[in-house]
């Protein structure tokens, strides 16, 4: 299953280029686990959403300063619970190893996560910025 969709495009080209990153990273952790490779697949896709998703939202953030979004703040705030959330998750892979249980939180975290958060709060800036260049 891809969770790529085009209904996740937010209109802003390098943000929906970013997030077809994120989202494939999920597609072949998930594509992983389906083969019961999922344990093997954890370190690179922590190791990547963790330094991919710090890019990500740097720029993110960059933007919506650039264009004066008005929910900047609580952004970055939601932002910055996702990041604290990975990096649980990456102190429970070191202190217990790639358990089944942790991939299982790692897929639901993620697709959770990542999906309803485009859908709903990158959407919102995507349309900001699109009304703001026009």
């Amino acid at each position: 299953m891809t969770y790529w969709k085009d209904s996740l495009l937010v209109g802003v080209p390098k943000i929906d280029g970013q997030h077809k990153k994120l989202v494939g990273a999920i597609d072949e952790l998930m594509a992983a686990c389906k083969k019961g490779q999922g344990r093997e697949k954890i370190d690179p896709t922590l190791a990547f959403v963790i330094s991919y998703t710090k890019e990500h939202f740097t720029e993110e953030e960059r933007l919506q300063a650039e264009y004066a979004y008005p929910g900047m703040i609580a952004h970055k705030r939601l932002h910055a619970q996702f990041l604290a959330s990975v990096s649980a998750l990456v102190k429970e892979y070191e202190q217990t190893g790639p358990s089944i249980a942790l991939v299982g939180k790692l897929n639901k975290s993620l697709v959770d996560w990542v999906i309803n958060h485009i859908t709903v709060e990158d959407k919102k800036v995507g349309e900001y910025i699109q009304s703001r260049r026009a």
